[in-house]
């Protein structure tokens, strides 16, 4: 479940082990979105990427990135 905290980030805490934070970029007059993906109680680096969505609303480009993060994590879960 997505939760807007800190007024401009959405995270999901818990996604299958790993946490992911998608945060709004205004870029050339449309919104894309970057992303982090970390893998809950772990050292390793979380995964940082930049989502084109070029999108007209910010909270749409979000919720597109968040759906991408989330099919990230299917692919690459350990398992």
């Amino acid at each position: 479940m997505l939760r807007r905290v800190r007024g401009n980030v959405l995270i999901e805490r818990d996604y299958r082990g790993h946490r992911i934070e998608v945060t709004a970029v205004r870029v050339d007059g449309a919104w894309d979105a970057n992303i982090r993906v970390r893998r809950m109680f772990s050292e390793a680096k979380p995964r940082v990427e930049r989502v084109t969505c070029r999108k007209a609303i910010a909270k749409v480009a979000e919720e597109r990135a968040a759906v991408y993060a989330r099919g990230w994590v299917d692919r690459h879960r350990a398992g």
